[in-house]
C-alpha cells in the first residue's frame, strides 16, 4: 500500500489516519515527491526480482489519493512500470472516497489497469452520518455521479467495487440495498476500527477484556440482518464479509484481512518513504505502525522480519491463548490485528468484536448448514473441517465411484466458481490495449452487473474453460494467439444474446464460419468479422445452429461447432442431418439404459452432463475422450458395433468427475510427476494422476459390463462376460497399484479405499471359469512384457 498523498477532502469523523491516536501525517509531505516515488519503485523491484515474485499487488492510497492529480498519477504509474513490470506483472488498485473521479482519471486508470474500490457507508442518510465535507456539506451526489461514471461500459472493467464501514445506528438492511443500488461488482463491510481502550461506538456498556466473548453482540446482530438480506436474495454480488467467513469456514483461503488464518503481507509505504506496518495500527497509540525505516537506506526485506509483521504470518501461533482454545479461530482468526489492542497487554488479545464474530460465523454456519452446503452443521465443524465443502457422505459417494444430483452440483458449483476465476484473470493479464478486446470485456462485464445469468450460461459451456486457459497460457509464455484474443468477442456476444440486450456487436469469423459458443455457428464469408444485431436470437442467420439431444428429461447440445472443442483428438467435422438423428437415437437409448440398469449414475449425470461432442470413429475400438478442462463435456464416436452409447457416457463421465474432484482434493502428491506406475490397460508406466483417473474411469466400465452380461444372450452374453471379468480384474489391480504408490495423501488413502469397497464384492460375483483363466493369462502376459518393456528402458536409461 503506497499513500500517494497525506491530506484528504473530506473530513470523515471515523478516519484512522486523521482522528485517532497517532497523528503523523500533519509532518509528512503532502504529495508523493518524484524522487521518493523513483525510490519506492526500486526498492519493490529489488524485492520481486529477488524472491522471483511472479506478481505485485500494489494499492495507490491516502489521505485521498486522486488529491495527487492526474498528471503526477501518470507519472508514478510510468514509474512504477518502468522498474517493476521488466520482472514481476503489476496488479494494480486505487482506493478513493471517489470525490474527484473523473473520465481523465479513468482513461489513465484504463492505460495502466488499475482497479478502482471506492468507499461509500450505504444509502444517503447512512453515507452522511460521517463522510462530510468539512464544512459539513454531503458527499453523497459527487460520489454517485462518480459511480455512475465508473459504470459505464467504459470504465466498468476497472470497477472493483465499495467498501462500507459499519455504523449500527444505521439501518442495515438500507446500508445492504443503498450499495447494492450502486450496481458494484462487489461489496465489503468493515467494522469501525476500534479497541479495548477505545471501544466501539454505540456500545449499550462497555466491553470487558476479561471476558471477551461476552457482550451485547450489536454488530454481530446488524452484520446477521445484512447477511440475511443478502442470502435471501440469492447473494446478488460477492460480499467479501460473509464469502470470506464462508470460505475459512470450509478451510479454503480468506480474502479478506480481517478474517481467517491466512498469512497477512501487507507493507504501507509513506508519502516520505518510510516503511510500516498497517496503517490502521494507528488507531492503538502514536508510533504504533512505525517501523524505523525507510526506502532510502533499508530493503523490503529488512521490513519483512519485524516481529509486528511476522506475527501475522504466524497463523494460529499468532493469536491469543483465549483464542487458540475458541471453536472458532480457524474462521475469525483471533479477529483484525489493531483490534486487539489493550494498554499493558499490547496486541495478545482477542478482538474487541470477538462477541459480535462469534455471533455472526455461528449464523452464518447454521444457514449453511439448513441449505445443506457441505460441512458446516456448526461454527466448530466448520472451523475444523477439512478444505472442501463437501460432506463426508458425499465424498465418499465419490470415492465410491457414484455421486447423487446435489454432490454433482456443488461440483458443477466449484468448477463455475473456478471459471469466473479464469475469466478473471482473462480481463486482468488480457492484453488490454487491445481495442477489440477492451470493448467485449466492457460489454461482459456490464451484463454480468445487469444479466449475470446470461454471463453464467455462457461460462457454464464446458469449452468456454478451455478458450479461459489457452488465453492464459498464451499470456503467460508471451506467446498470445490473435484467434484467442479474439473469441472474447464470441463470448461476449453469446451473453449479450442470452440477455437480450439490443447491442451491435463483432464476431470473430474462423474459416468461414464465427462461432457464437453455446449457439453454434453464424454464416461468414471471407471477412475478418461479422456484426451481428443481439436483440432477438430468432433473427440470428445461423449456417449451423447447435443441435439438442433429448432423453427422458434431460436435454444437452450436440457440441460439432465451437472451435476449442478441437482439443479432444479426433473431433468430428459437422455433422449431417442423418447422423445427428443416429446420434440422437443412441443418446437416448444410452440414457434410458442407465436410468433403468446403472441407478447409481443416473441422477449424477443427469445434473452434471453440459455437451456431448462427436468424434470420428475408429472401426477396432470404441473412441471416446474428455477435456480436464471442459467439466461436464465427453466425447464419444458412434461406431456400428458400439455395444450402447451408455458405456462411453458412463466412461467418459467417471473422468469429468474425476478432474473436478482434483481441482478440489489433493489427493496425492502434486510432486510426483514421473510416469512410473504400472496401469493393466497400458503398455507404458502412468503418472499418479493418470493412474487414479483411469482407474475412476475403470469403474463405471467394470460396472457396465457387470449388468450388460446379465441382460444380454447367446455371443453378446459371452462377450460382455468376458469384458466383466478383464475389467474388474484390471480395476483391481490398478487401485492396489494406487494404494501401494505411496504418494496418496490421507485423503487420497481413503478415496482409494472407497473405489476398493465398490469393487471388492465384484471380485467375488461368479463368473465363467474359461473367462476368468483367459483374463489371468491374459493380465500375466501384460505385466511380463511392461516389466520387460521398463527394464530395457531403465538399461537404455542406464
Amino acid at each position: 500500500m503506497i499513500k500517494v498523498h497525506s491530506r484528504c477532502d473530506l473530513a470523515c469523523d471515523y478516519c484512522y489516519m486523521y482522528e485517532h491516536a497517532d497523528q503523523s501525517w500533519r509532518g509528512r509531505p503532502m504529495g508523493l515527491a518524484p524522487a521518493t516515488a523513483t525510490r519506492i519503485a526500486f526498492r519493490i523491484a529489488e524485492h520481486a526480482a529477488a524472491h522471483e515474485l511472479p506478481e505485485v499487488a500494489i494499492v495507490l492510497h491516502g489521505g485521498e489519493p486522486l488529491l495527487l492529480g492526474v498528471d503526477r498519477t501518470r507519472e508514478f504509474l510510468a514509474t512504477l512500470h518502468t522498474a517493476i513490470a521488466p520482472v514481476a506483472r503489476l496488479n494494480l488498485h486505487i482506493h478513493t472516497n471517489g470525490v474527484l473521479l473523473s473520465p481523465a482519471f479513468l482513461d489513465l486508470f484504463t492505460e495502466y489497469n488499475v482497479r478502482v474500490g471506492v468507499s461509500l457507508d450505504g444509502d444517503r442518510a447512512a453515507n452522511d452520518r460521517h463522510r462530510l465535507y468539512r464544512n459539513g456539506r454531503s458527499s453523497y451526489d459527487r460520489v454517485s455521479a462518480s459511480l455512475e461514471l465508473l459504470r459505464k461500459p467504459r470504465y466498468r472493467a476497472l470497477f472493483s467495487g465499495l467498501l462500507c464501514t459499519v455504523d449500527i445506528a444505521n439501518d442495515p438492511v438500507a446500508v445492504y440495498r443503498g450499495l447494492l443500488a450502486q450496481d458494484p461488482p462487489r461489496m465489503d463491510l468493515i467494522m469501525p476500527h476500534s479497541n479495548w481502550e477505545h471501544q466501539p461506538p454505540g456500545l449499550r456498556s462497555p466491553r470487558d477484556p476479561d471476558n471477551p466473548k461476552q457482550g451485547g453482540g450489536e454488530y454481530g446482530r446488524w452484520l446477521i440482518a445484512v447477511f440475511d438480506a443478502w442470502n435471501a436474495d440469492g447473494r446478488p454480488v460477492p460480499l467479501r464479509t460473509f464469502e470470506s467467513v464462508v470460505a475459512a469456514m470450509y478451510g479454503r483461503p480468506s480474502s479478506a484481512e480481517a478474517i481467517g488464518l491466512d498469512q497477512v503481507d501487507l507493507l504501507v509505504i509513506e508519502t516520505d518513504g518510510s516503511l510500516e506496518q498497517v496503517d490502521s495500527l494507528k488507531t492503538a497509540y502514536e508510533g504504533a505502525a512505525a517501523t524505523g525505516l525507510d526506502v532510502w537506506d533499508n530493503s523490503l526485506d529488512e521490513a519483512a522480519v519485524l516481529p509486528g509483521i511476522t506475527v501475522r504470518r504466524d497463523g494460529i501461533d499468532g493469536v491469543s491463548a483465549i483464542c487458540k482454545s475458541c471453536p472458532v479461530v480457524q474462521v475469525c482468526g483471533g479477529g483484525f490485528y489493531p483490534d486487539r489492542y489493550r494498554p499493558g497487554a499490547g496486541f495478545d488479545n482477542p478482538s474487541v468484536y470477538c462477541s459480535d464474530l462469534k455471533e455472526m460465523i455461528d449464523h452464518v454456519a447454521e444457514s449453511e448448514a439448513a441449505a445443506g452446503r457441505g460441512g458446516a452443521q456448526t461454527a466448530a465443524h466448520g472451523a475444523t473441517a477439512a478444505a472442501h465443502s463437501l460432506s463426508d457422505s458425499q465424498f465418499d459417494q465419490l470415492a465410491a465411484g457414484f455421486g447423487d444430483a446435489e454432490t454433482i452440483n456443488w461440483l458443477a458449483q466449484a468448477q463455475s466458481s473456478l471459471q469466473r476465476e479464469l475469466l478473471a484473470g482473462v480481463g486482468r493479464f488480457g492484453p488490454q490495449k487491445d481495442e477489440n478486446f477492451t470493448a467485449a470485456w466492457d460489454v461482459l462485464v456490464s451484463l454480468d452487473a445487469s444479466a449475470p445469468e446470461a454471463v453464467a450460461r455462457v461460462l457454464a459451456h464446458p469449452y468456454t474453460r478451455v478458450w479461459a486457459t489457452a488465453l492464459l497460457e498464451g499470456v503467460s509464455k508471451g506467446e498470445l494467439v490473435a484467434a484467442d484474443v479474439r473469441h472474447l468477442q464470441a463470448v461476449a456476444a453469446s451473453a449479450a444474446l442470452h440477455a437480450g440486450r439490443e447491442l451491435r456487436l463483432p464476431i470473430p469469423v474462423r474459416d468461414g464460419i464465427a462461432p457464437l459458443p453455446t449457439f453454434g455457428a453464424v454464416k461468414a464469408g471471407a471477412e475478418e468479422q461479422v456484426w451481428i444485431e443481439t436483440g432477438s436470437i430468432d433473427d440470428l442467420d445461423l449456417l449451423h445452429p447447435v443441435r439438442l439431444l433429448t432423453a427422458t428429461d434431460l436435454t444437452v447440445p450436440l457440441e460439432d461447432t465451437d472451435p476449442y472443442r478441437i482439443g479432444h483428438s479426433f473431433a468430428a467435422d459437422r455433422l449431417g442431418d442423418a447422423e445427428a438423428q443416429r446420434w440422437q437415437v443412441a443418446f437416448a437409448e444410452g440414457i434410458d439404459f442407465i436410468d433403468a440398469h446403472l441407478p447409481g449414475y443416473a441422477p449424477g449425470l443427469r445434473a452434471g452432463l453440459r455437451a456431448v461432442m462427436p468424434m470420428e470413429p475408429e472401426d477396432s475400438y470404441d473412441r471416446s475422450a474428455s477435456l480436464r478442462a471442459a467439466f461436464g463435456a465427453v466425447g464419444i464416436a458412434l461406431r456400428p458395433a458400439l455395444v450402447s452409447a451408455a458405456l462411453p457416457l458412463i466412461h467418459e463421465f467417471q473422468h469429468v468427475k474425476m478432474g473436478a474432484i482434483l481441482d478440489m482434493f489433493a489427493l496425492f502428491d502434486r510432486a510426483d510427476t514421473e510416469p512410473r506406475y504400472y496401469a493393466p490397460w497400458r503398455p507404458d508406466p502412468r503418472p499418479i494422476e493418470g493412474l487414479l483417473q483411469g482407474t475412476y474411469a475403470h469403474i463405471g466400465v467394470t460396472d457396465f459390463w457387470r449388468v450388460h452380461r446379465t441382460l444380454a444372450e447367446g455371443a453378446q452374453r459371452q462377450a460382455s462376460e468376458r469384458e466383466f471379468v478383464r475389467w474388474r480384474l484390471m480395476t483391481a489391480e490398478a487401485i492396489r497399484q494406487l494404494q501401494g504408490s505411496g504418494s496418496l495423501t490421507p485423503l487420497g488413502d481413503r478415496f482409494a479405499a472407497g473405489m476398493s469397497a465398490t469393487v471388492r464384492p465384484w471380485l467375488a460375483e461368479p463368473v465363467d471359469a474359461e473367462a476368468e483363466s483367459a483374463a489371468l493369462d491374459a493380465a500375466r502376459a501384460h505385466r511380463a512384457a511392461f516389466d520387460e518393456r521398463v527394464k530395457v528402458g531403465n538399461d537404455i536409461h542406464a
